[in-house]
This record gives structure tokens, sequence and C-alpha cells, in this order.
């Protein structure tokens, strides 16, 4: 025997005698072993989704066709079961009887069964699983077949909020937030490529995500419904793909998109076949679309989007021989109403990049802008910057391709603006679209690498003057003040009890992100204040509303270990927009101790309702707050003096007044009709100076003289 193989040996022989003098190790040692059996399986699997996309590759780079893909029987449990590579029972669970539906996800499970087993159904409502609670298979369930199948009344309201809650959107998101998967495989929803997408994601898709099996299965149900839809939503959501075929879901392009996809992924049946599509947005847009697609459009009709004159020229063009378009495209266009899609075709429009789905200041300033441009006739074509699991589900509800000639990107230059793109799943257009950043910040002097990221856009948009003076003073680019507008979005009307706090006591509220820097937002010296003005026994409470505690966990016990012995109340909880309103409603007074504010849309929120404001007199809020509206809190500027990402330490903010702030809340408290009219000046002021209809005539404003010096330097 070798020295090697001794030497081997020897250690195998002194681990095992390890083992066993040290038994209570050996759970943790089993789970160590289970853990790297199951990664090196992991491996395994996806190393054969690389080498089978490999293979795909150079059999196209040969010429040569790539073999059709048996589909994947989704209602074959011996099918399924060899496709996901697991025995029925680690896919499918016992069958969900009528009787057994006590909650949404014994709800699901049963309409996964019944859907599955029901080939009628299937036949007679073939969009069912998409189609809602107000689809005919849910008229259906409330009508005869609660009765067939014998389904009482509390278990027919579960099935229809299950059918209602969207329940493959979490699964569909986590896909398309795959930075590996989805790349890999973004036609694996079709039945060109569901066979392998359903053997990861039943192995692995709920343990990477923790997603729950009915949540999978009812994607994969409801891509097998409509796989024209399906392979829509992919070119949707596959820069690849955008950029090999810029105009690939318009009534110009989609012929050859089809074509190619079908010759890269070897697809057939009729969910290729394009003029089997509805149509995929209105046909203003897919003519926009089409024209920055292709050059010799741009080339024989240069202004044709400057004015419904030049439009009309560009559509009977279109509809002669002369643009060469095929017959069926040309007849389309020939069917157009012309004047009508001419008048689209001129109105002012924005690409709107920004985040649709994450619970912040961002997602609201971001709705706002699009509301108040869409209330003076500006349009915007919106995506959808994803930031990580958290976010709602509804990532692929904001497709908007680059339609328009100005791109708004409305995310921090910091994490995400450079892969601004990427994270909305979406192509750069080419030719480039007039690009501004709509950025924030809370200092008056900005981070040096934004200098850096200025470098990609063509001009910065700012909330308030506050923040523009701070760009401005190290931007070479046209930076510009433009209010995002603001109003209250409908909420329902909520007592306190609703949120756990008694009827009683006045209420004062601070509202808070914990991602937005907890010593920026100053919930301590608010405490402070708060402590100073009443005492245990008043019957008064504070309220700190905030969210993401468990990703600063050292910070939340920092803020309820001071919160502890008086009268606070510290909610750690993501609200919906609704419910953050009705909080808000439900409370008396709002009070904001912030060191710096970018913009400070909670006091404005709260000012429109009519509550009365107390509020550090520095930084954004200043735009809309003065003494006439609200009640301000001197300060002294200070040095951050030490680093607090990402601010650096030599920055100044504001150290509010402790005391003068303390004095503030005992005057609304003890003096309410007083309080009151003050928050009534507030509603009118913001009102009058806040709304989305002016914020919207800045803008479009400031479009105009874009589009107009475009044109003058072509």
């Amino acid at each position: 025997m070798s020295e090697y193989l001794l030497r081997g040996y020897a250690r195998r022989v002194a681990k095992g005698a390890w083992w066993l003098a040290t038994p209570w190790l050996m759970r943790e040692r089993l789970e160590f072993l289970r853990q790297r059996a199951a990664a090196q399986a992991r491996a395994t699997l996806f190393t054969a989704l690389v080498e089978a996309e490999r293979n795909r590759l150079v059999l196209r780079e040969r010429g040569m066709p790539v073999p059709a893909v048996a589909p994947l029987d989704l209602f074959d449990d011996a099918a399924v079961s060899e496709a996901a590579g697991l025995p029925p029972s680690g896919i499918l669970w016992s069958a969900v009887s009528p009787q057994g539906v006590a909650d949404r996800g014994s709800a699901t499970r049963f309409l996964i069964d019944l859907w599955r087993k029901r080939a009628d159904l299937r036949t007679r409502f073939p969009l069912a699983l998409e189609s809602g609670h107000h689809g005919g298979f849910a008229q259906w369930l409330q009508n005869e077949g609660a009765a067939e199948l014998r389904l009482g009344d509390s278990a027919l309201q579960l099935v229809l909020d299950a059918l209602a809650a969207g329940v493959a959107d979490p699964a569909r998101q986590a896909l398309l937030s795959n930075k590996v998967l989805w790349p890999l495989s973004p036609h694996g929803l079709t039945p060109a490529g569901m066979p392998d997408l359903f053997r990861w994601l039943m192995q692995y898709g709920g343990s990477e995500s923790g997603l729950p099996q009915e949540a999978l299965w009812w994607l994969f149900l409801q891509a097998a419904q409509n796989p024209a839809r399906e392979l829509m939503l992919a070119y949707a959501f596959t820069p690849a793909w955008q950029e090999l075929h810029p105009d690939g879901l318009t009534v110009f392009g989609r012929e050859a998109f089809c074509a190619w996809f079908a010759a890269e992924y070897g697809a057939s049946g009729r969910w290729v076949d394009p003029s089997t599509w509805p149509d995929w947005e209105r046909p203003a847009l897919q003519i926009r679309n089409g024209y920055w697609a292709r050059s010799t459009w741009r080339a024989a009709h240069p202004d044709a989007l400057a004015d419904e004159e030049h439009a009309r020229a560009l559509l009977a063009w279109l509809s002669s021989p002369a643009a060469g378009l095929s017959d069926a495209a040309r007849a389309w266009c020939g069917r157009l109403d012309a004047a009508s899609v001419a008048r689209e075709l001129a109105q002012p429009g924005v690409n709107m990049i920004g985040h649709f789905c994450y619970a912040s200041g961002l997602r609201v300033s971001a709705e706002s802008m699009v509301e108040a441009m869409g209330r003076v006739g500006v349009s915007a074509s919106l995506r959808d910057v994803w930031t990580d699991a958290k976010d709602d589900p509804h990532h692929v509800d904001f497709r908007g391709m680059e339609y328009y000639d100005v791109t708004i990107v409305h995310t921090q230059p910091e994490p995400f603006f450079d892969e601004a793109y990427q994270r909305t799943h979406l192509f750069e257009r080419s030719p480039r679209s007039y690009r501004i950043g709509y950025w924030y910040w809370e200092f008056d002097s900005i981070p040096d690498s934004w200098v850096g990221h200025a470098e990609k856009v063509d001009e910065v948009w700012a909330a308030t003057e506050f923040v523009a003076r701070g760009l401005r003073d190290r931007l070479a680019i046209p930076v510009r003040t433009l209010f995002p507008g603001v109003k209250l979005a409908p909420y329902e009307r909520r007592s306190k009890s609703y949120f756990g706090l008694s009827k009683e006591p006045f209420t004062f509220l601070f509202t808070f992100h914990m991602m937005s820097v907890m010593e920026r937002k100053n919930p301590l010296g608010l405490i402070r204040a708060f402590s100073t003005a009443f005492g245990a026994d008043e019957n008064v409470r504070l309220v700190l509303k905030t969210s993401f505690g468990e990703r600063h966990p050292v910070q939340l016990q920092e803020l309820r270990d001071a919160a502890a012995g008086a009268n606070i109340t510290v909610i750690d909880q993501v609200y919906s927009p609704d419910e953050v309103l009705s909080l808000m409603d439900a409370c008396d007074a709002y009070v904001s101790l912030h060191r710096s504010e970018g913009l400070g849309l909670t006091m404005a929120e709260a000012m429109l309702m009519g509550k009365p404001v107390i509020a550090t007199n520095f930084s954004g809020n200043v735009d809309f707050m003065d003494e006439s509206n609200s009640l301000l809190v001197p300060y002294k500027l200070v040095k951050l003096g030490k680093p607090i990402p990402p601010y650096d330490a030599k920055l100044e903010w504001a150290e509010p007044s402790v005391e003068h702030a303390a004095q503030l809340m005992r005057r609304v408290y003890e003096n309410q009709q007083w309080a009151r009219e003050v928050g009534a000046r507030g509603k009118a002021s913001a009102e009058a100076n806040l709304s989305l209809d002016a914020a919207g005539r800045r803008i479009a404003a400031r479009l105009e003289e874009i589009k107009a010096l475009r044109r003058a330097a072509r």
C-alpha cells in the first residue's frame, strides 16, 4: 500500500474514532452532510442546465436545428413526477376535499387539484387561473359550481379569495429576480422550456425563495393556459431578445421574432404563430416602437413625432408600398383611425424607470410624478427597478418599453443607478433617449461618486431647492427643481384600535423607514422631546411607526429601549400605503425632528390631512413649510463627526432643539383648538402649492423645452 493511501486510511480511521468519541455532535454532522449532498445535487442540476444551453448555442452557430422539446403534461402525475425528478409525494399533496378547505393554502390546493382533474372546466374556462375572482370561472363557482363541488359558504369564500390573491405572483417575481436562472432560461415558462424549469423550481425553487409549492404549481398551470402570453412576457423581460428584435412585439416585428424564437428553441404550435396574438400595445405605441427600431423610418420622416401633421404623414407612408412593410402590416396601418393615432403620436410622453414595487418614499414620489404628468396629458411608459425579495410581487406589471424620447431614471445614484436598466429587465434603446436622473439627497453637498453617475444622464431633476443647490455646486449638466406633486391616495378611515392603539390619548405620530438611516430621521431626539414635554401619567401618546427593523436589529433595540417607560408605542411592521395613511389619519398631530430631508413627504401628507405638523426648520420641507402653516423647530448645524453610511463624517446636518420641540408639543396638546387651526392653515397651503396639477404643468413645460432643444440641435 502506498504512503499516500496509508495517510488517507489513517485520516478516515481518526475521523471515525472522533465521531464515536463525540456522539453529542452527531446531529450537527448529519445536517452538515445533508446540506453538502443537497448542494452537490443542486450544482449537478445547474451544470446540466448550463450544458444544455451551451449545446443549443453550438447547434445554432452551426446552422443546425434545435430539437423540439416534448411538452410537459402537467395533468399527468407520472409525467410531472418524472419531469421533477422527485417521487409524487415530493411535488403533490394529499387531495383536499371540499370539507378540508379551511384557509387560503388549502383553498389554493383545492383549486389546483380541481384544475388538474377536470378537463371539462379547463375547456370551458381556459383562462380561469389568471382571470381572478371576476372571471367566468369565479361566476360559475358562485352559482352552480359551489353546489356541484359541495363547497360551504366559508369554503367558497376562501376559494374566491385564492383566485383573487395572485398566488403565482411571488413565484414569477422570484424567477425574474434570479440573476442566474432567468438569463439562462427566459423561455422556461413556455412549452419549449418548461420541462427543465419545472425540474429546477420543484427541486429548489421553494427552498431558495421560501415559496409554498402551490405557488409554483399555480405559476406553471397559469403559464400553460396561455403560452403565447408567456412568450410575450418573456420578451418584455429579456433584454437580449429586445436587443435582437427591438420591435418584436409589434405588428412590424413579431413575425421575425417568432421565426427566430422557433428556430432558436425548437418551438412549434399556435402559440408561436403571431397572427393569433392579440395586440400587446395600442397602435400608437407599436408605431413609436417601430419608429425607434427602424432607421429607415426615421430617415424618411425625421419629425414624425413632432406634431399631428407630421404624424399623419408617417401613417400615410406606412400604409403605402414605399415603406416596404409586409402586406399584413401595411393593411393593419391602413385600417387605423389616422386622426386619433396621429393625435396620440404627437402627445408628449416619458419613459419612467423607478421603484414602483418598493415600499418607500421613492415609490410615492414616482407614482406622484406619473399621475401629475397624466393630469396634463403627458403619457408615461413604466418600468420597475427591482430591489430585493421584499418588493411587492408586481414587477411583471411594469413592462412598458422605451417608447418616448425622454427617460426619467427615478432611482438614487447609489446603489442601483448604474444597473437600473438591468434591474428593470430592459435593453437600453438605440438611438439613446434623452436621459434625466431624478435624485434625492439630504445635504447641501453631494458625494464625489455622484459626479461620475451624472455623466450617464443629460440633466438631473430634484424635488426641492435644498437638493438642487447641492447638485448644481458639483454638476456641469442642467439641474432643475421639479416638485413631484403630492396628493393623498384613497385610503380607508380606520380607528386607532385597528393599529392596537387606545382611543383616548391624544396621539402624536412619526413614521420613518429604517432603511433611510435612523440617525437622520432622529426618532431618539423625538423621544427625548416627548419625554421632556409629558409625564407617564398624562393622557397623551407618541407613536413611532417604522419598518424593516429586522435589517437593523441593534438600532431597533436602541429605539425600543429609549421608548421604554414612556407613553410611546413603537410599531415595526410593513404596512400597505393605505394603512400608512389610515394610521396618520387616526392620529392627532404629526412630528418630525429630522436632521435633514430631501423632501419631507410625510409632513406634506399630514398637512394635506389637516393635521398640525411640528418639524425641524431645515432642508427640503422648508420649500413648503413656514411659520404661517406649520410649527417649526429651530436648530443648530453640526457635523456628523463620524461616517454614517452613506454619509461622510464631514457633512453637516441640523440638530433640532429638543426643548423647543417639547414646548410646541405641549402647546398642541393643551390647546387643541389652536392646533386644529394650525392644521387647517397647513391643509389650505398644501392644497394650493403642492398639487399634482401644478407639478404636472411644470414637468410638461420642461419636457417641451427639451423637445425644442433637441430639434434645434439636429
